[in-house]
């Protein structure tokens, strides 16, 4: 499936399971409403979650666009991604 026609629970499926294999502690849980500050997301860790989704979705994600707004949680990140992959398909 191309990554234009992934909905928001299917990018934060990908985005919950790429947190867990290689940000989290093995004992953090992670749902596409956890905050990502409560789970001790930082800067570096977002940047991996940046690099992953811009690799894996084909994105770029500039840096005005991590505002906090759409970096809160798994679910506004990946609601962007949808936005950001709709409004570059043709």
């Amino acid at each position: 499936m191309s990554a234009a026609k992934l909905s928001a629970e299917e990018i934060a499926g990908q985005l919950c399971g790429f947190l867990r294999e290689n940000v989290l502690a093995p004992n953090i849980e992670v749902t596409a409403d956890t905050a990502l500050t409560d789970i001790g997301v930082d800067s570096f860790s977002l940047m991996e979650l940046v690099l992953f989704i811009e690799r894996q979705f084909g994105l770029e994600l500039p840096a005005e666009s991590l505002s906090p707004e759409n970096i809160a949680s798994v679910a506004t990140l990946s609601a962007y991604c949808v936005k950001s992959l709709n409004s570059t398909t043709v």
